[in-house]
């Protein structure tokens, strides 16, 4: 199997380094969503807008974003 955003060899949907970026922006949002009462959409592009974002994080927000993926 290969990861959905880079295409190494994954043995889920993602890589070791994207699948743990998509743990941390899922359990993150909650925070979020508590604190600015945000929605799923706006959160990803939050992420993926922030200049201190992680490069493996901004790239799953993005992949997100693009597929359209709910929390």
């Amino acid at each position: 199997m290969k990861c959905e955003i880079c295409g190494k060899e994954a043995s889920s949907r993602f890589c070791n380094s994207h699948q743990s970026a998509y743990e941390n922006v899922k359990k993150n949002f909650a925070t979020w969503k508590k604190a600015l009462e945000i929605t799923w959409e706006d959160y990803l592009r939050e992420i993926a807008k922030n200049p201190n974002t992680g490069k493996w994080a901004k790239e799953v927000a993005e992949h997100l974003l693009k597929k359209g993926e709910k929390p």
